[in-house]
């Protein structure tokens, strides 16, 4: 596959992922777009460039992740990875500490950890607050239904159902859900 782009994405934790955006490529029967690059030693360690055609494989035959550039290849139209130093959220600038491998994002309010930190509390991992999964959350933070915690419980039938791919049924089973999490 060819490394298309590297898109930086940031966790509940603060933690700047690089993900490879890739050419569609197979790989057991499912085509993967996406990759993890972990952190940015890793994207190092592996001299990977933008432009470069890569070995992708699915780690545990599950997670796609980028094994290595195939340097044979490369025309020298590559270009370098440049890892950010500012947010790509809110902005804030960017720290490593100590030995960590992890660049974080120090912005406690930073709408990427907020965002993140309630579909963690709402996912199988947390409270398993079942039709409130990662696209749900994104969609009632983007509405400006719910900002944190204290909010999904605030949340009435008449503003769910008035959300696009809501109706009476769906609100009904979210709003269970979050009742039964109270317990």
């Amino acid at each position: 596959a060819r490394l298309v782009a590297v898109e930086f994405g940031g966790g509940r934790t603060g933690a700047i992922t690089p993900v490879a955006i890739l050419e569609p490529v197979q790989i057991g029967g499912v085509t993967v777009h996406r990759a993890t690059l972990h952190n940015e030693d890793e994207l190092r360690r592996k001299g990977l460039m933008l432009g470069d055609t890569v070995l992708v494989q699915r780690a545990g035959d599950v997670i796609p992740e980028v094994v290595k550039p195939v340097i044979e290849n490369r025309t020298g139209q590559e270009q370098p990875v440049i890892m950010p130093t500012t947010c790509p959220e809110c902005g804030f600038a960017l720290v490593r500490a100590g030995q960590e491998a992890i660049t974080r994002c120090p912005n406690p309010i930073c709408p990427a950890q907020r965002v993140r930190g309630l579909i963690h509390f709402t996912s199988k991992s947390g409270m398993d607050i079942e039709g409130l999964g990662k696209k749900a959350v994104e969609q009632l933070v983007g509405q400006g239904l719910i900002q944190d915690i204290p909010d999904i419980y605030q949340l009435e039938a008449k503003s769910l159902v008035a959300l696009e791919g809501w109706g009476d049924k769906s609100a009904d089973n979210a709003l269970a859900a979050i009742k039964a999490s109270k317990t």
